[in-house]
């Protein structure tokens, strides 16, 4: 399994129909945001993850970031969570990692992007990418946590991959078409910051009126968009401040 839904009465439902076809022997989670690992505790099967990505799981306020987040998300399975607790990943790699599972290959690669610790998941036999939130085909996810120069190298890398089906973080499964043209928004966004420095303006200016449609999260509660407009300035500040670090000749 790769990657678990956020809310629990979903995870569920997800657990009762993988069951008709068999035990989860593995999760692997691409990175630690809840939207891709607190679903862990409702599923069997050993986790394993990027190191990084382990760090983070394993923080001693993760328990209560999880319970609070799914006050606000979905308070009706609020009562799944009384003895929610993070459970440890089994296995944890540094760069790569091949399972063999029968007559299936899953290569884990490391990768810098939408975080630091990011996992994709490539299955060279069926020609597959799981990409994580490193591709979005339903628009460009939230920025707070990434490495710019690390993103757009992994965007490359990923487009040498030879695979037919692209699994995204968020949206309808794609495939080569659906990451370059991810690619070219999220250059566009780069651009309007990179622009915006070449003019003079000052960082917090620039959180201030740069700005992109968030459709990723379009159909969360109404509840988070204090929560994604806090979010928003900071993906934009950490787009300023990789621009700054790396040069402004990054693309």
């Amino acid at each position: 399994m790769i990657d678990t839904p956020q809310k629990p009465l979903e995870a569920l439902q997800w657990r009762k129909e993988i069951e008709k076809y068999g035990n989860i022997i593995y999760i692997i989670n691409s990175d630690h945001h809840q939207d891709h690992a607190l679903g862990n505790y409702f599923f069997e099967g050993d986790i394993i993850v990027q190191e990084g990505t382990m760090k983070k799981l394993l923080d001693e306020d993760r328990i209560k970031l999880c319970r609070d987040w799914m006050k606000l998300i979905d308070p009706q399975s609020e009562y799944l969570m009384d003895h929610y607790f993070v459970r440890k990943p089994r296995f944890a790699y540094e760069n790569r990692m091949t399972l063999y599972l029968g007559e299936e290959i899953f290569e884990l690669i490391h990768i810098r992007g939408h975080t630091q610790n990011e996992t994709v998941v490539y299955m060279p036999r069926e020609k597959v990418l799981f990409t994580g939130d490193n591709v979005c085909t339903n628009g460009i996810p939230t920025l707070s946590e990434c490495c710019l120069k690390g993103w757009l190298e992994a965007l490359r890398l990923m487009e040498e991959i030879d695979f037919q089906e692209l699994v995204p973080g968020h949206g309808e499964i794609g495939n080569k078409d659906s990451l370059r043209d991810f690619y070219g928004k999220f250059r566009m966004l780069i651009n309007r910051v990179k622009e915006k420095i070449d003019k003079g303006l000052t960082r917090e200016e620039i959180i201030k009126e740069v700005r992109y449609e968030d459709t990723v999260h379009i159909n969360y509660p109404r509840e988070t968009s204090e929560f994604f407009d806090r979010s928003m300035e900071m993906s934009i500040a950490q787009l300023y401040d990789g621009l700054i670090k790396e040069g402004t000749s990054l693309l």
